[in-house]
Parts: C-alpha cells; sequence; structure tokens
C-alpha cells in the first residue's frame, strides 16, 4: 500500500505535469456575430462616414475603471452615406476590445466609421465593420458615391465645451468640498471647548 505522502507526492507530479502539457485557451468577452453586408449597414446604422481622426480623449482612469469606459474620437468628416453629419463630430467607443471597443483608431489617421445609438452621441465598437481607408476599398466601392457633410458644427462637444457628466460633476465637487471644509471647522471649534 502506498503511503499517504507518496500518493501526495504523485499527486504533485500530475498536476504541475499538467500544466506544462496543457495549454489553457485563450479567452475573449467580445465575439462578434459574422458582419453584415454594406446594405444592411445602411439600414442598421445610424451614421456611415469617412473622416480624420483629430484627438481622442481616453477616460480619466481612477480608483474605479472599467473596459467599457467611453474613449471619445473627435473627427473631422469627409464623405456621408447615412445620418447628417457636421464638418466635424465625435464618435464614442469602449476603452478596450474586451467590451468590443475599437481599439485601432489613431490621431491623423483616416477611417470608414459605422457608428449607432443617438444622432447627437454616436457610437461605435469592434464588431461594427470600421477600418482604416486604406483597407476599406471594397466598402467603398460598395457605398457609391455619398455626399458632403455639412458645414456647421453639429453637436456641441466638439469644440470643448463640457460633457453633461462634467457639468454635473463639477457642482457637487464644490458641494462636498464646502460639507468638508463645514465639518473639519466644527471638528476644530468642538476640540476648542473641550479644552
Amino acid at each position: 500500500m502506498w503511503s499517504r505522502t507518496m500518493k501526495l507526492l504523485w499527486l504533485g507530479v500530475f498536476v504541475l505535469g499538467t500544466f506544462f502539457i496543457v495549454k489553457p485557451a485563450a479567452v475573449h468577452a467580445c465575439s462578434c456575430a459574422e458582419r453584415p453586408g454594406i446594405e444592411d449597414q445602411l439600414q442598421r446604422k445610424t451614421a456611415v462616414f469617412t473622416g480624420k481622426v483629430l484627438s481622442l480623449s481616453n477616460p480619466v482612469s481612477g480608483r474605479n475603471w472599467s473596459s467599457a469606459d467611453p474613449v471619445k474620437v473627435q473627427m473631422e468628416v469627409n464623405k456621408v452615406w447615412k445620418g447628417e453629419l457636421a464638418s466635424q463630430t465625435t464618435v464614442y467607443t469602449a476603452v478596450s476590445s474586451v467590451s468590443c471597443g475599437y481599439e485601432d483608431f489613431k490621431v491623423n489617421e483616416e477611417y470608414i466609421v459605422f457608428a449607432y445609438g443617438d444622432p447627437d452621441r454616436l457610437e461605435t465598437g469592434l464588431c461594427e465593420g470600421n477600418k482604416t481607408l486604406a483597407t476599406a476599398q471594397d466598402e467603398l466601392k460598395a457605398l457609391g458615391a455619398g455626399y458632403e457633410p455639412a458645414k456647421k458644427l453639429s453637436q456641441k462637444d466638439p469644440q470643448g465645451e463640457p460633457s453633461m457628466m462634467d457639468k454635473i460633476q463639477y457642482p457637487l465637487f464644490i458641494v462636498a468640498f464646502v460639507i468638508v471644509i463645514a465639518l473639519l471647522t466644527v471638528q476644530i471649534k468642538m476640540k476648542r471647548r473641550r479644552r
């Protein structure tokens, strides 16, 4: 009969051996179904356009963050196939491809963008079919001529106006600051009275 120590030793060798033999499979949280054709894209999306990335604004990373936090992509619109877009627009995408964010946007690069959501807050992602203009020749050919964007700026965000969240957070910060100062003042006065 094998002793208990010998059984544990062989179990350890077996477990350690499996680490060298079995290769773990990569797991991805974002899984894209087969992309629809151009006709379906034109029906399903809020906006389809080509544009040059002017700036990328990553979310503020703090104590709590998520792979789904939005990246703000400011774009100069060149040609439009769907949507009423101005010469500049903002598109949002998740910061990480783990949450289906489109991580390939780079400043001064041109893209074809398939966006969904509210016209005032367009969103896109990894599974939408976005590509650099250089690799989108088939899509451009299938889309045809397109039309020019409007000359005025469409969204209020592009000129650097604070977003709605910024407008809400700033007053809350001031209120919290005033409350902290008031509590500290009360605490100091109470300590002085005890002496």
